[in-house]
């Protein structure tokens, strides 16, 4: 079975698949990290995933693995044409269970524009602070289909970094005066990781 096949088939499962390369060095170069790899799925638990025979085959070939289990508290955007956290925001979680927030962003670049994209990224990538649990860029087509997930003790440390860092600062006010996505996504979790 080939690679978009098994892919398909996953979708068909969780409802929402997606299997994203990462960035080298702090997880958000521009060249790849041919050794970590995400995979974000509307599973509705974690069993759910790992007893999938084409998981249990991807396990098998890992030598370390995270899994996040995350509770949807908010998200807005379109990630290829739908929102796939949307419809499971939950209105109250208990912040013992989901201890830490985590925050996917997602955007499309427009081609004629991802160099300048791509001038703004280390910058802000330097400066991920410590509050940061874990953060990585990834993506499903280098440059131009590009995500983020972070995990954050709280949430005042995230807005803390994304609002008064002046580096993210000025890339947000230039996503919205350039426009460079085509399409983009911002979700709010609550989390905690379980393996």
């Amino acid at each position: 079975m080939g690679k978009n096949d098994w892919k398909k088939e996953l979708e068909q499962v969780f409802g929402f698949f997606k299997m994203m390369g990462t960035g080298s060095g702090n997880g958000f170069g521009i060249a790849p990290d041919f050794g970590t790899y995400i995979i974000i799925t509307t599973a509705k638990n974690h069993d759910t995933i790992v007893e999938s025979l084409h998981v249990k085959e991807l396990l098998r070939r890992v030598k370390s693995l995270k899994i996040y289990e995350m509770m949807p508290m908010k998200s807005h955007g379109l990630w290829n044409g739908r929102n796939p956290f949307e419809h499971n925001s939950v209105t109250h979680i208990p912040e013992n269970d989901y201890p830490q927030l985590s925050v996917i962003t997602r955007g499309s670049i427009k081609r004629s524009l991802w160099w300048k994209f791509w001038k703004f990224v280390p910058k802000v990538a330097r400066q991920i602070p410590s509050e940061a649990l874990y953060s990585v860029g990834m993506g499903e087509l280098p440059l131009v289909e590009q995500a983020t997930f972070s995990v954050w003790k709280s949430e005042e440390d995230m807005r803390r970094w994304a609002y008064q860092n002046k580096a993210h600062r000025n890339v947000i006010a230039l996503t919205h005066s350039l426009k460079w996505y085509e399409e983009e996504l911002f979700a709010r979790f609550r989390c905690r990781e379980i393996q």
